[in-house]
């Protein structure tokens, strides 16, 4: 089963219309997480949604790296929307999603299922999105994470 969702997922990308590959953006994310979490590497995916300016769903994976010897894992789905502020070349955006953390210790494991509430910032370049994030997690991993890094559109436009 573990296996067989990502194959989907790529699947989806490449029978997905042009259309909505066109607002699609995938890259890598450094993180720190508190309460000992520590630093993190993930990836994210940003698919704007086609019908809903402004709108976007957000999914991000973390894999944190802790002090304690204990294993921490994260996957987090969120819809944003961009919040009507005029600077340019930026866009604010806030909103929420869920978390699944998922920690392991020797022979303990434990998956926690949460809320996210977000905000954060992208700064909107021709061929690259740098950005910017703030996640509060309510249950799951209980943490607060910080988040940044640079996007690269997929699309085909």
């Amino acid at each position: 089963m573990r296996r067989l969702l990502p194959a989907a997922f790529a699947l989806a990308l490449v029978l997905a219309p042009s259309s909505l590959l066109a607002q699609v953006e995938l890259g890598g994310q450094p993180s720190y997480g508190t309460d000992d979490a520590g630093l993190a590497l993930g990836a994210r995916l940003n698919w704007v949604w086609p019908w809903e300016p402004g709108t976007s769903t957000i999914a991000s994976f973390d894999y944190f790296f802790p002090k304690d010897g204990f294993d921490l894992w994260e996957i987090n789905i969120n819809l944003a929307h961009t919040i009507p502020v005029t600077v340019e070349d930026v866009d604010f955006y806030a909103g929420a999603g869920l978390n699944w953390a998922h920690f392991s210790w020797q022979d303990f494991s434990d998956d926690r299922f949460g809320l996210n509430l977000l905000a954060g910032f992208k700064y909107l370049l021709p061929s690259v999105t740098p950005y910017g994030e703030v996640r509060a997690e309510l249950g799951g991993g209980k943490l607060w994470v910080f988040t940044g890094g640079v996007m690269f559109n997929i699309g085909a436009g």
